[in-house]
């Protein structure tokens, strides 16, 4: 069954649900954090967290058939270059396989594209992540750079990927 996702900006009654959600190992893994020293779940955190998604130029929630699922953002825009990196996290590993980030993105890009008139989004992601690389590339993102950081004292590749305006 297909998802409705829809895409709106933070509110102040979203930290309560994003406190609901504490970190999960995968979750923090794949973003290069440390499974294993989750942060515990406070609503002052959640509280920043809403703030600071408004902070930015875009920040928007996720919402999967109306429940709150994630986040989505454009950031670090260069407005010379017309350009913009993309980031997506969705709040739990029971929210993965359902199509919900593949169309977040294509909202994100739609959005990215048309109302902000940008003729590129990148993204970085971790190499270890094909879920979300197999997503990325879904939303004809292409794989353009290879870079060696160090995750915790270990190398680890972090992939750059790039998706240019068609239209």
């Amino acid at each position: 069954m297909k998802r409705i996702v829809t895409l709106r900006p933070p509110r102040e009654g979203d930290a309560a649900i994003h406190f609901e959600h504490a970190p999960e190992a995968e979750i923090v893994r794949m973003f290069g954090g440390d499974p294993d020293n989750l942060r515990k779940p406070s609503l002052t955190w959640s509280e920043n967290w809403v703030a600071w998604l408004r902070e930015h130029r875009f920040g928007q929630v996720i919402l999967a058939d109306g429940t709150l699922v994630g986040e989505v953002r454009l950031h670090h825009f260069d407005d010379t270059d017309n350009a913009a990196r993309l980031a997506i996290g969705l709040f739990s590993t029971g929210y993965l396989n359902q199509g919900i980030g593949r169309q977040a993105i294509q909202q994100t890009l739609t959005i990215a594209f048309n109302d902000f008139k940008l003729k590129r989004v990148d993204l970085r992601v971790l190499a270890f992540n094909t879920r979300a690389i197999r997503c990325y590339q879904a939303c004809g993102f292409t794989h353009i750079g290879t870079e060696q950081i160090d995750i915790r004292g270990k190398p680890a590749d972090e992939w750059t990927m790039s998706c240019e305006n068609r239209s």
